[in-house]
């Protein structure tokens, strides 16, 4: 058990904050995936870096940072006033180019590792990797780490070293999915990272800076277009950074079944049932943009998510929902109360 002490009770001026957007890096799974590492270390001038394959991130601490170490997680969320999370990999660590069976080696030790981090310490929970290069091998380490482990549904690419998600060859992961009852987080990997270069998002660092945005908004159009959702009425998925440009462009998705020719007829059930299997988390960084997901997508559809330590962490996350004009019911299921049903997390104090 985790030395730190526990977060300060709930209260009426208090309510209880899940996180479900938060990474973590973890000190035994670095060189696990062959010359692709990962490795995590600070430069001679101080500089931290994380590298993954060819792909280098810095300008963010990760070594003994709320990332990497577990105390100093805890006593983060201690101080940001979250009470539970739900770790996740890093997205630069899905290594889908990468040999399927170096691949099946580290998610499945990375699935060990996060099991014991949550089993040690009640206030987290985790998202399971998965080797989806090879859906087989995806499937069966879904059921591993569901019914053996513990952890609460995977975390994967918006495509898979460039294949969408729409691909036929993914149907039994869905399909796992379902039987298993534990749901879908969709997060990109930079885009550099798992296809080829792309130019356009080379500078400023585009490709998590507004990349990861692009690509949600195209995985929730090809679960949806590509009949995933349509052929999986169980299957839910988790959007996080507010499910990126797809809640704000639902209505062209819509309009395109309308109108084009290809989309009459295409999905058997409604475009709205489907659409509400999805879910978003609270990470857009405006309270504006915050009040139009929850007016149009629903207070039971948006999940409390602060990226938690990340450059772009929102410090004022648990702020705005409670700024937000609806009802104290609404604010408490965001902040908690959906997390918890959606990933059927266990209560506090409660041992798995």
């Amino acid at each position: 058990m985790a030395s730190a002490g526990p977060p300060p009770a709930p209260g009426p001026a208090r309510r209880e904050v899940v996180d479900v957007h938060s990474h973590i890096l973890l000190e035994g799974v670095m060189g696990l995936c062959g010359e692709a590492g990962p490795e995590m270390g600070v430069r001679p001038g101080g500089t931290h870096y994380f590298r993954a394959g060819q792909y280098v991130l810095e300008g963010v601490r990760f070594v003994g940072s709320p990332f990497a170490d577990v105390e100093v997680r805890l006593e983060h969320m201690a101080r940001l006033g979250i009470d539970h999370q739900v770790v996740s990999p890093n997205p630069i660590t899905y290594f889908y180019r990468q040999p399927a069976r170096l691949a099946v080696d580290f998610n499945r030790r990375h699935n060990d590792l996060v099991a014991e981090v949550a089993a040690a310490n009640d206030r987290l929970s985790g998202f399971a990797c998965l080797p989806l290069q090879d859906p087989a091998a995806a499937a069966a380490e879904l059921e591993r780490a569901v019914t053996e482990l513990g952890l609460v549904g995977s975390y994967i690419g918006s495509d898979v070293g460039g294949v969408p998600l729409s691909d036929p060859r993914f149907e039994e992961v869905w399909a796992e999915h379902e039987r298993l009852g534990v749901p879908v987080v969709v997060h990109p990997a930079p885009r550099n990272v798992e296809r080829p270069g792309d130019a356009d998002y080379a500078r400023w660092e585009l490709d998590v800076v507004y990349g990861f945005l692009v690509d949600e908004g195209l995985a929730v159009a090809h679960l949806v277009l590509g009949g995933v959702l349509d052929r999986h009425p169980r299957l839910a998925v988790h959007v996080p950074h507010g499910g990126g440009f797809a809640p704000y462009q639902v209505g062209r998705l819509e309009t395109a079944l309308e109108k084009r020719p290809w989309g009459r007829g295409l999905l058997r059930r409604s475009f709205e049932e489907q659409w509400s299997q999805l879910s978003f988390d609270t990470a857009v960084h405006r309270a504006d943009a915050l009040a139009f997901l929850v007016a149009t997508q629903g207070a039971g559809r948006v999940l409390h998510g602060c990226n938690f330590a990340g450059w772009d962490q929102e410090e004022r996350s648990v702020a705005m929902v409670e700024a937000l004009a609806i009802g104290e019911e609404e604010k408490a299921a965001i902040l908690a109360g959906n997390a918890r049903r959606l990933f059927r997390l266990r209560e506090p104090g409660a041992r798995s």
